[in-house]
């Protein structure tokens, strides 16, 4: 599926992407960025992100978190948001369209 990555927030494209759900977690996808328009203060809540959860400081997430999900990132077609955002080597791409938590799989982030 192609569809665009956009900020439900403030109407602005991200990206556009190819991707295809994938079976490793429910809710999850993995693709290839075919256009990318993403602001560098995006790009860097993304990485910060998944250094925290690499480097397992998970105190950290909180406030990154909340941070890269005050812009609404979402899929514009699909109409859903998105979370646990990886774009690794600068075009592939993985995420959730339900943001996974100990409570299970919520439509939004917890502190929106």
């Amino acid at each position: 599926m192609k569809d665009y990555i956009i900020s439900f927030r403030n109407n602005q494209k991200y990206a556009l992407i190819e991707y295809t759900k994938v079976d490793k977690f429910d809710y999850y996808y993995e693709g290839v960025i075919i256009e990318s328009h993403f602001p560098e203060e995006i790009t860097f809540l993304i990485a910060e992100c998944n250094g925290i959860i690499n480097e397992m400081a998970l105190s950290l997430l909180d406030e990154i978190e909340e941070k890269l999900y005050s812009y609404h990132i979402g899929l514009k077609e699909n109409g859903s948001l998105i979370f646990d955002i990886e774009i690794i080597d600068g075009n592939k791409i993985s995420f959730f369209t339900k943001y996974p938590s100990s409570q299970g799989y919520l439509d939004k982030y917890p502190n929106s």
